[in-house]
């Protein structure tokens, strides 16, 4: 492993000499302090967003330009998926020294890239972007002058970052697809939330549409896009697509809570599972808990994401390139709900 490169930062002299003042007037703009005219401040401000400056917090208070943290920002805590990609990212960076400062975007762009910005502040070695959201512009921008290395998690075919990892979201649904055809499902169902937020989960709800549709067959949908995508919104979900479509057969969720909440509640019902409906999920969370029931999902290398974005970071930050675009692997592990 070769010697830790830092990048250079972007200064106020740098942002002083592109607007044509004095590093104090950089300073004062940007604290919004002392008396700068309108034309001076909008020059000044127009420099720094050329030159993607980030205000140095850690300036003053250290001698070194070299930060030990990572910053990781995640869609969701409450999600098991990024609790184990988070596992797998510290098993790698801790050996190094190397710590992790961690935030949550909500599926937000905007609160994505606040964090973003803040995490810049403090100089990280590097920085892990787990999401398959709606960047923000800025974000974008931000990312792109390289302050720092970067890797995109979870949606491998979006050119953001230096190194994307995670799985096909294409192949999933309609992984999914063939099993339901494989199957014979006559009326086919699907629940999901948040699609608008969450892009990889419409890319998989596309897929596993179009490759049902293709085959003749008819999906009836009940998605809201504000329920958070836990077990209990699989359960409300559930029991509004069988009030309206009572002769589903089989139902594909957003992921395995919503179809763990939707198999206890249709079990609660009295409704057979998989005698009378069919239960399948997304992403094996649901695997490691099974005890009697389990349920038919599609399941990926989660703790290994975390593992290959470590690995990428330390790889970038020694000046090293590592692989552009890594596809992790998927596998339909097939339970007993279909």
């Amino acid at each position: 492993m070769g010697e830790i490169k830092k990048k250079k930062l972007v200064k106020l002299d740098d942002v002083a000499q592109l607007a044509g003042v004095s590093r104090m007037t950089v300073s004062k703009v940007l604290r919004g302090a002392g008396s700068i005219s309108e034309k001076t401040s909008a020059r000044v401000l127009a420099a720094a967003d050329e030159l993607g400056y980030v205000k140095n917090f850690l300036a003053g208070s250290l001698k070194s330009q070299t930060s030990s943290f990572v910053g990781v920002i995640i869609p969701s805590a409450s999600n098991a998926i990024f609790a184990e990609i988070l596992s797998g990212i510290n098993e790698q960076l801790r050996p190094h020294g190397l710590n992790t400062l961690i935030g949550e975007s909500l599926f937000d762009g905007k609160i994505e890239e606040d964090l973003i910005r803040t995490m810049l502040s403090i100089q990280p070695l590097g920085m892990i972007i787990c999401g398959g959201l709606n960047h923000t512009e800025s974000a974008v921008k931000l990312l792109n002058f390289k302050h720092c290395p970067s890797v995109h998690l979870w949606r491998p075919d979006e050119d953001f970052g230096d190194v994307s990892i995670g799985p096909c979201h294409v192949e999933a649904g309609q992984l999914m697809a063939q099993h339901f055809l494989e199957r014979d499902f006559k009326h086919v169902g699907y629940i999901g939330a948040e699609l608008g937020k969450d892009l990889c989960a419409e890319i998989r709800h596309v897929a596993f549409v179009e490759a049902l549709q293709a085959a003749g067959k008819t999906v009836v949908e009940v998605i809201d896009p504000n329920l958070p995508r836990q077990a209990e919104s699989g359960r409300e979900l559930t029991r509004q697509l069988m009030a309206k479509y009572p002769e589903t057969d089989a139902i594909f969720y957003l992921n395995d809570a919503m179809a763990v909440g939707g198999t206890a509640w249709l079990c609660e019902q009295g409704i057979p599972v998989p005698g009378q409906v069919a239960v399948a999920g997304f992403n094996g969370t649901s695997i490691g808990h099974s005890i009697r029931t389990r349920i038919t999902t599609v399941d990926l290398p989660r703790h290994g994401i975390g593992t290959a974005a470590g690995n990428a970071i330390i790889a970038l930050a020694a000046g090293e390139k590592p692989q552009r675009i890594v596809r992790s692997p998927i596998c339909l592990v097939q339970g007993n709900t279909t």
